[in-house]
């Protein structure tokens, strides 16, 4: 029996000095509540899904996130303005949410500054995404890190529109933020902020008679139910980004801040790919459904907006700035 147990204890020291002892996964030294609008298959959600495991595999463990879609912590601004004191440790959304935070957050749906994906990811790959980045959130009081493509946002509608001159008086919904209305404003149409769950609705009951968002997620909240036209308008390109609380990320040790931006540039990078991919996949499902996709001359409308950032944002400065070295950053002019 002793000779039993010398020869165990022997081949356990052995394997042990083969292959390591066996490594527990840490325990979480940090937890972490994510708020998100939307669910699994939208392109927010899906990048704060594959943040979160890529940032516990970064860490081992030491930092899990749990997700709490669907709002369930809270509108937007509600989330935000509660971030410092723990309604939600984590985001992801537009960088525009945080319009009502500072005025620079507008920069992100500026109609007409992009021309492609190409030029859109040029952009926030580059110093002039991260001085953007930086400038908003320092300003705003937040951490912005990753970028995300959302893909062009489109017009859904329940009537033929080609034209600028189409969407006058046109009723659609816009998200309720400053660059938002006045852009449909300047087009001389009539948005009407609503929650999202509020426009599925609003569409069959002709209190709007459209909405825009890029066409992958209108697909998912399935507005071709309620709108036989697809107008592609690609008036604005926009990303989702990670977002904490300025204070709080600044406390973290440099090796979790280090981990958290680059899992924010990981899931970008993914999600992105995805993106592209889901835009086709989207408009054949339209077209199979028998919705009508409207190519429009977006040149045209281009040259409509070409005032509007001066004109409508004349105490920005940063603007002029930033627009400038953006359109300088078309590979295809």
């Amino acid at each position: 029996m002793k000779r039993k147990f010398v020869a165990l204890l022997l081949i356990t020291l052995l394997i042990t000095m083969v292959i390591g002892p066996v490594q527990a996964e840490a325990k979480p030294e940090y937890k972490w509540k994510m708020a998100l609008n939307s669910s699994e298959g939208d392109n927010a959600y899906d990048t704060g899904a594959v943040f979160a495991q890529k940032l516990s595999e970064l860490t081992g463990g030491r930092v899990k996130i749990d997700l709490y879609g669907g709002a369930a912590l809270g509108s937007t601004t509600e989330v935000l303005e509660g971030m410092g004191v723990g309604v939600a440790d984590i985001m992801v959304e537009s960088v525009g949410t945080l319009a009502p935070f500072t005025k620079l957050a507008n920069i992100d749906a500026i109609p007409y500054i992009y021309n492609s994906f190409d030029h859109f990811m040029n952009v926030w790959n580059s110093d002039l995404g991260t001085e953007m980045k930086d400038a908003i959130g320092n300003a705003a009081g937040f951490k912005i890190l990753g970028r995300t493509f959302r893909g062009p946002r489109i017009v859904t509608a329940t009537k033929e529109m080609h034209t600028v001159e189409d969407f006058s008086g046109f009723k659609l919904r816009a998200p309720n933020l400053d660059v938002y209305l006045k852009t449909w404003q300047w087009m001389g149409a009539a948005p009407m902020p609503l929650a999202m769950g509020e426009v599925y609705t609003a569409l069959q009951q002709g209190t709007v008679n459209g909405q825009e968002n890029p066409m992958a997620d209108s697909l998912n909240y399935a507005f071709d139910e309620v709108c036989k036209y697809w107008i592609k308008t690609n008036h604005v390109y926009s990303c989702n980004v990670v977002i904490m609380d300025l204070n709080t990320f600044n406390g973290l040790p440099e090796d979790i801040q280090a981990a958290v931006a680059e899992a924010a540039i990981y899931a970008g990078d993914v999600v992105s790919e995805k993106q592209l991919e889901l835009m086709v996949t989207a408009e054949e499902t339209l077209k199979a459904r028998d919705c009508i996709v409207i190519e429009v001359d977006t040149a045209a409308f281009a040259e409509h907006f070409k005032d509007f950032s001066a004109k409508t944002y004349p105490d920005i400065p940063e603007f002029a700035d930033w627009a400038a070295r953006i359109a300088e950053m078309d590979a295809a002019k």
